[in-house]
């Protein structure tokens, strides 16, 4: 078999569509179909399931064939580079996942710094939820992933402790003060966000014996603050996610703190390609020490 093959098969496998991918990557679908074939015959095993009703479906082998197919990508990209790197050339892709917040405020500062060095290097952005990211890292979709740490399954660079913070509606009575106590927050009425945020907000709530009463769960943090703005109670959200939108309402630490980890993660450090190992020392750089 083929490197342009295994491409097709991983694409496919991606998919779940040979007429998408015969269009992705400019071919026509019967050579598309002929390259699973090849695979499928070299292999003497079938790797898809083409089903009248739910279309293409991976079988169980075919699952464990793709994740060894993308570390062959991902090794041949590595050797890409590398050949590049020994020539004084700056060349290759590097794919990188996150969930928006840290997205938003990691990518942009890093990205930037790199391609003032590398200006040749293409980036293939990917969001999504934080369980999303994790296995995307897992299954090798993506070479690296901004995570909430700990993931024990891959190798992890800690980059920053994310702290939440309360935010409060004007004329707040607990606006005077300097922390918020979580004993104080029982009962009353918070709104907070999910995608990364519930897990340590609700752990640290049952720390403190506090019970928290989620009048609204939101799924992005400018619904967040416009409900906080319209007094619908108090807001309990990360301040690296609270970062990327500007507004004017009062933000109080919450006592004690409560954190979440957030990490670069990677099937394995040592294998990383050398565009992987140039973002990770990027991000240590920017971000490694600094308080969120």
């Amino acid at each position: 078999m083929t490197i342009t093959q295994i491409m097709i098969f991983v694409r496919v496998a991606e998919t779940l569509s040979f007429t998408q991918t015969a269009h992705e990557l400019h071919m026509t679908q019967p050579a598309v179909s002929h390259a699973i074939a090849s695979i499928e015959n070299e292999l003497d095993v079938q790797l898809l399931l083409r089903d009248r009703k739910k279309g293409v479906l991976l079988t169980h082998i075919g699952h464990k064939v793709l994740l060894q197919f993308r570390m062959m990508l991902q090794s041949m990209e590595k050797v890409q580079q590398q050949v590049a790197a020994e020539k004084g050339l700056d060349v290759g892709t590097v794919t990188i996942g996150a969930f928006p917040s840290a997205s938003a405020y990691f990518l942009p500062p890093i990205i930037h710094h790199i391609r003032q060095h590398y200006p040749n290097l293409v980036f293939d952005l990917r969001e999504g939820s934080t369980n999303e990211v994790k296995e995307w890292v897992h299954t090798r979709e993506i070479e690296a992933g901004i995570i909430l740490l700990p993931d024990p399954q891959v190798d992890v660079i800690p980059l920053c402790q994310d702290n939440m913070v309360i935010l409060l509606p004007d004329g707040h009575p607990m606006q005077t003060r300097d922390k918020i106590a979580i004993r104080d927050l029982n009962q009353q009425d918070m709104i907070f966000c999910k995608g990364g945020h519930e897990v340590a907000i609700m752990e640290g709530f049952e720390r403190e014996q506090s019970q928290l009463k989620a009048q609204f769960i939101t799924h992005n943090v400018s619904t967040l603050v416009s409900m906080v703005r319209q007094g619908l109670g108090m807001g309990i959200v990360s301040s690296l996610s609270l970062s990327t939108f500007p507004h004017d309402l009062t933000v109080k630490e919450t006592m004690p703190l409560i954190t979440r980890e957030i990490g670069i993660a990677v099937p394995s450090l040592p294998d990383a390609s050398p565009a992987v190992q140039l973002f990770i020392r990027t991000a240590k750089e920017l971000f490694v020490d600094v308080e969120t």
